[in-house]
């Protein structure tokens, strides 16, 4: 009973667990595990661990998880706080720390309520407005606690010694089976230290109460409200913490020594198996593939992925078992490398180990049915074992054999690594020798056919019973590893690469391979049963129906300990399996579960490095273009041998395979296009895949090569082109109009220049100096009227040069001033003075102005203010700089003033039109139209005592 247990897997701390001391598990909706440790929730994939947790917790352990409706995974602390996970994050509820003091309590949550069982109160918390009311409290000693509470047959129920109760949704309490009496002692007093144990059993219900010196079982009945007392559970008494799971009808007890699984048979408990002894368990769970995880206390995590794989506990389990026999259906002897052979009594799980005088590896053994012994042969020496004899040598030419069979009448055939003879022990002589120095790698003995068939290093040749030596009909040799022979005449042969043959009448009629289902060509052993044939590849364990041509798996996902199978023995029941890690047995009707597809999801999306939220579909920009897309199965066994296989259509319509434990793809700089990545998760061995699994997305092009871009920038150049020729056209058009526009205004200045010069050289000022000339010569003055005559010469002449340019020199302004006031001051009887002002930081010879500018204001100062003065007639031009391209010029009189003048000119009779300042004053609109700077002028009347006392202009000139 204790020599076996199922093979199991420990996971620790060194393989990624967070935590070795584990309160609890559960396994979720989704197929995640969640881990209720003293370092806090995690929840496990199968190949990640994550942690739950936030600031407000109090503490690290957490306890008691549970899922509840939708989906969401509850927790609670010592401190009296109770959580739960949502998106991905742990969420305060409720804080009960003042109604719990310090109590850990059992927890549920239903659709409305979470409802907390504390030692001696039962509290109701309202999901939507976590309202807290108290709907039960226990009314006996204090002694005397509330039980956990248990979910059965869709009603609740929980135990305080007092009563067994139920629990309604709406909180109500209602008592069921009383047990007061049987817990009170001589004294009246209540005499229980430790809470009620509710637990089911099938359509059975059960409680543990657990007294001073009562450890009572009984089995409940509800309807009846009655009780009856069972028993077997007594190996289990006198430990303090359990927990309860049943399995199949089986109850598995969770205890601080391993696990007992018991059966219940005739209204007691009987007890099956023990295992797991060195482990403190304090949660049992199975999950949806039926692995079994085993929460320990300080060990960490127990998983049994098959319960009916189970691994014998025999004396040598560590070392490598190089062969296997079977003697009858109880028992089976075995060698191993250190040379002991040990008789194991499958049913009982005895064994005996019988010492051989050397330690030399065993390499071959036979037990012979007909003379009841056991033919051993070892690498140095061999032996020959009787019932209740010692062993005695044999002849040391048939050590090291690779292979023993009987040949009915004749004796035993051995093939070692140079020979294969016939040996009659009875005469103790060699009876026939087939072959020399050819190696051998198998015997087999055909019941059906007679015959013998041996695998040569060249091939397989066969043997009747006067040793005539045929070849199997076939096109190409076979190189045999193990033979066996099925109900159905034919005999099986496994080969090193090429699968299994089956032969009939020396026939190869079948031949399988992986393309037919096999999980490897390379193949261990075969061994046949009834209409089955046992398969050990290097890749797992198969069974291959003949009949329905279908295969069974077993891998190392499953719990088989080892590929490396040297031998294969069947039982009515079992299996049993030799190899380097010791003996293993599969029950034969309850190892193969029914198989659940991998059920892969996505769990990462990722853009330039950056996570998103999970969609069906997506559009990037042109930039979003390295992805990574992570996926996986849950479950620790797959991900320790399952694999992917994915594309991307769009890109590659070819499957990739990812190494196993490896879950993310990642594309960088992916070109714009409509993208489909496809991914399926798959047990390479097993030939199984999952769903399909699809996500969208698409990556824009870059705004300049979309076609609207592109058309837009053929309408922009073909836009262009056309703007640009009407452009052209109008610039041309309005290049011309400019062109006709300026020679107008040429035209027009240089009508405006004959006026100025008209003005200049106008009748009354040439009559004027004639008249001066001439009476200069009536007076004999001639010196006088030649020196008039020449600068009145001069002036024409330099009125008519300035005519024909567009600029002067400030200087020659100045110059022609100059001699026009002199002329004019001769005229005027010395009753005329002037002054020309220059500022001293002006170049004169460096400035430029337009022609005939200031003389015509010069002019009209004469002829409008000084003229109608009589006496002390003035004349003051003032010429300064302004800024770097700005002067100034100011022509200023003493004369009458404007309003003055107005009123004797309309008394007078016009003789001729004056026309000076108006010329001018259309030539400076004329300059001004084509220039960034106007030149400005401005007139001021001057008054003293409101009497006019002259007109002052002010010329603003830019400076060319």
């Amino acid at each position: 009973m204790q020599a076996q247990e199922p093979v199991s897997i420990l996971l620790t701390e060194k393989d990624g667990l967070p935590d070795k001391e584990i309160y609890n598990i559960i396994e979720d909706s989704k197929g995640f595990i969640w881990i209720a440790a003293d370092k806090g929730l995690f929840r496990y994939d199968g190949k990640d661990f994550t942690n739950f947790s936030n600031p407000e917790k109090r503490g690290l352990s957490v306890f008691e998880p549970f899922e509840d409706h939708l989906g969401r995974v509850w927790c609670t602390n010592i401190s009296g706080q109770f959580f739960y996970t949502e998106n991905n994050k742990l969420i305060t509820f409720v804080d009960l720390s003042k109604q719990l003091k310090g109590v850990l309590s059992n927890f549920l949550v239903t659709e409305k309520y979470l409802v907390v069982f504390s030692n001696y109160n039962v509290f109701f918390v309202e999901i939507e407005t976590k309202v807290i009311e108290e709907k039960y409290a226990s009314n006996i000693d204090k002694a005397v606690q509330i039980g956990a509470p248990l979910s059965f047959k869709n009603k609740i129920y929980f135990g305080d010694l007092k009563n067994i109760q139920s629990l309604s949704e709406k909180g109500d309490v209602k008592p069921l089976i009383p047990f007061y009496d049987l817990f009170i002692d001589k004294e009246g007093k209540y005499n229980s230290t430790r809470k009620s144990k509710l637990f089911a059993l099938g359509t059975s219900l059960f409680v543990r109460h657990h007294g001073i010196d009562k450890k009572t079982i009984f089995k409940l009945n509800i309807e009846n409200a009655s009780y009856t007392t069972v028993k077997g559970l007594e190996p289990i008494n006198d430990f303090g913490h359990k927990f309860f799971f049943e399995n199949n009808g089986k109850l598995w007890v969770g205890t601080n020594k391993g696990v007992y699984v018991f059966a219940y048979l005739d209204s007691a408990f009987v007890l099956e198996k023990h295992f797991l002894k060195d482990h403190y368990i304090t949660k049992i769970l199975k999950d949806k593939d039926d692995n079994f995880w085993l929460a320990t206390l300080n060990n960490g995590l127990v998983i049994m992925p098959n319960i009916f794989i189970e691994q014998l506990n025999v004396v040598n389990k560590d070392k490598d078992i190089t062969t296997l026999g079977k003697i009858d259906e109880s028992n089976v002897f075995y060698g191993d490398n250190s040379g002991d052979i040990v008789f194991y009594n499958i049913k009982n799980n005895t064994q005996q180990i019988t010492d051989l005088p050397t330690n030399d590896k065993v390499t071959a053994l036979h037990y012979n049915t007909k003379r009841n012994n056991y033919i051993i042969s070892k690498t140095e020496n061999s032996y020959i074992l009787k019932s209740n004899k010692n062993p005695y040598s044999i002849p040391s030419t048939i050590s090291n054999s690779k292979s023993i069979v009987s040949i009915p009448n004749q004796g035993n055939l051995f093939g070692d690594d140079n020979n294969v003879f016939l040996f009659d022990f009875d005469n103790s002589k060699k009876l026939k020798q087939l072959k020399l120095y050819k190696r051998v790698y198998t015997l087999f003995y055909s019941k059906n056919y007679k015959k013998t068939y041996i695998a040569y290093v060249d091939g397989i040749k066969t043997y009747d019973l006067k040793w005539n030596e045929e070849n199997l009909d076939y096109s190409k040799q076979i190189y045999g590893t193990a033979f066996t022979e099925t109900q159905n005449n034919l005999v099986w042969v496994s080969t090193f690469k090429d699968g299994i043959y089956a032969i009939k009448d020396n026939k190869v009629t079948q031949h399988i391979t992986t393309e037919n289902g096999l999980l490897s060509n390379r193949i261990e052993h075969i061994k046949a049963d009834q209409n089955n044939l046992w398969i050990a590849t290097d890749n797992g364990i198969q069974i291959y129906n003949f009949v329905t041509k279908t295969f069974k798996n077993l891998t190392k996902t499953d719990g088989v300990i080892s590929y490396n199978i040297s031998g294969i023995e069947v039982f009515e029941e079992k299996v049993v399996f030799s190899s380097d890690k010791g003996l293993f047995s599969i029950d034969k009707r309850k190892a193969f579960k029914d198989r659940q597809l991998p059920k892969v999801y996505f769990n990462l999306f990722e853009i330039n490095e950056q996570s998103r939220a999970f969609k069906d579909n997506y559009t990037l920009n042109h930039q979003e273009n390295n992805i990574k897309i992570g996926f996986n199965v849950n479950g620790y066994l797959f991900n320790q041998k399952g694999k992917y296989k994915y594309r991307l259509l769009g890109s590659n319509d070819q499957w990739s395979i990812l190494e196993a434990r490896n879950n993310t793809v990642k594309y960088n700089s992916l070109p714009a296009g409509n993208y489909t990545f496809e991914v399926q998760a798959f047990l390479e061995a097993e030939h199984e895949e999952s769903n399909m699994l699809t996500l969208k997305f698409k990556v824009k092009s870059p705004f300049w090569k979309t076609w609207w871009f592109r058309l837009g920038i053929l309408c922009l150049i073909f836009g262009s082109m056309f703007w640009y020729f009407k452009r052209s056209q109008k610039e041309k058009d309005k290049l011309r109009k400019k062109q006709i526009k300026q020679l107008e205004i040429d035209k027009e200045l240089t009508n405006l220049k004959l006026e100025n010069l008209r003005s200049q050289m106008n009748p009354h000022f040439v009559f004027n100096a004639l008249n001066s000339i001439q009476e200069y010569i009536f007076t004999n003055q001639k010196r006088l009227a030649g020196d008039y005559l020449g600068k009145f010469a001069d002036l024409m002449r330099i009125y008519l040069d300035q005519s024909k340019r567009g600029k002067i020199t400030l200087a020659e302004e100045i110059d022609t001033l100059e001699k026009y006031l002199t002329l004019e001051k001769l005229r005027f009887e010395d009753t005329l003075s002037y002054q020309i002002n220059i500022d001293e930081n002006i170049d004169v010879d460096d400035i430029y102005i337009p022609t005939m500018l200031i003389q015509p204001y010069a002019e009209n100062a004469l002829k409008h203010g000084l003229l109608h003065k009589k006496t002390d007639r003035k004349l003051t031009i003032s010429i300064q700089k302004k800024a770097t391209d700005l002067i100034e010029c100011i022509v200023e009189d003493n004369g009458v003033g404007r309003k003055k003048t107005k009123e004797l000119l309309k008394n007078r009779i016009k003789t001729h039109k004056s026309f000076g300042l108006k010329a001018t004053k259309s030539r400076l609109d004329l300059l001004n139209s084509n220039r960034k700077n106007k030149i400005g002028v401005a007139i001021e009347d001057l008054y003293e005592a409101d009497t006019a006392t002259g007109t002052r202009v002010v010329l603003t000139i830019p400076i060319i």
